[in-house]
């Protein structure tokens, strides 16, 4: 049977880091205000969380921190994929104790691993965490390409709940979806929310949903009551944003519009570089008159 409490919104959740690593006071005060804007839960240390620059313990610190933050409200979603499978294991065991809902990995990365390998390394993390396993299907990064028998096999192992499908392949979706009607699917592509909900997702995993997240939960609701409509209009008002993030860099950008709104999380860790001025401008002149700031006061 479908995890309804995994369904919805989720914020891919930024890190805010400080001099001294992460920043758990202001990634507090964030987590607090996005499910104040009616977030559906946080899905913690993923690529947005910049997970491939922290250490093993940073993202124990994280996650415990969000968690605490959220005090009981919303689903946590705890990203634990690694380099190294042994990192893995070990985050996805801490975020069973430190309380979490669920665990999520993207496929393993850098090596060209076998199909075979890829399966064993989702079978791995679903025996320990005994928590719910979202497979983080995002080829464009991790340059694996899975074929829908393929994605079958992940989504059939025994303790894996559904997936985050990050790709524009809408077919796919769909015939995973009814493939799996009792597991979670969300659509990865906040530019597409729309598209992933019409071919069943049941809600979705964003970056841009740090900065403009009742946007999000505004086109889902819509969606929900059959006024596509109003669900076009949302979408479309987001991906006015979105449009220009692209161009200056999105985890960057994300984070500086967060500041301009006066939530400061700190900068991109390196090799990121500082936004210019003249992307800052663009974010000023062509991003903030677009965005609802109320949620953050």
């Amino acid at each position: 049977m479908k995890n309804r409490k995994l369904t919805g919104i989720h914020p891919a959740l930024v890190t805010a880091f400080d001099a001294n690593g992460v920043d758990t006071k202001a990634t507090g005060r964030l987590v607090d205000k996005l499910l104040g804007a009616g977030v559906d839960g946080m899905y913690i240390g993923g690529s947005t969380g910049e997970m491939v620059l922290q250490s093993v313990a940073e993202r124990k610190t994280l996650l415990e921190c969000v968690i605490e933050a959220a005090a009981g409200r919303g689903a946590m979603i705890a990203h634990v994929g690694a380099m190294s499978t042994a990192d893995t294991l070990e985050l996805a065991r801490h975020a069973k104790a430190a309380g979490a809902d669920a665990v999520s990995s993207v496929t393993p990365l850098y090596y060209r691993y076998t199909f075979r390998e890829v399966k064993y390394y989702y079978e791995r993390i679903a025996e320990a965490a005994e928590l719910p396993v979202i497979i983080y299907n995002i080829p464009a990064l991790t340059g694996l390409v899975l074929n829908f028998g393929q994605l079958s096999e992940l989504l059939s192992i025994p303790g894996v709940g559904g997936m985050k499908f990050t790709s524009s392949d809408f077919f796919q979706l769909e015939r995973l979806r009814t493939a799996f009607p009792d597991h979670v699917f969300y659509n990865g592509s906040d530019e597409m929310l729309l598209s992933g909900l019409a071919a069943g997702a049941d809600g979705g995993i964003g970056s841009t949903y740090n900065y403009q997240p009742k946007t999000f939960v505004n086109i889902r609701k819509a969606f929900l009551a059959n006024d596509m409509q109003s669900a076009r209009k949302y979408q479309t008002e987001a991906n006015r944003t979105i449009e220009v993030i692209l161009r200056n860099g999105v985890l960057a950008s994300t984070k500086k519009l967060l500041e301009l709104m006066g939530m400061d999380v700190g900068l991109c860790r390196e090799p990121y570089m500082p936004l210019t001025d003249e992307m800052i401008a663009d974010l000023q002149e062509n991003v903030m008159p677009l965005l609802d700031t109320d949620w953050l006061r």
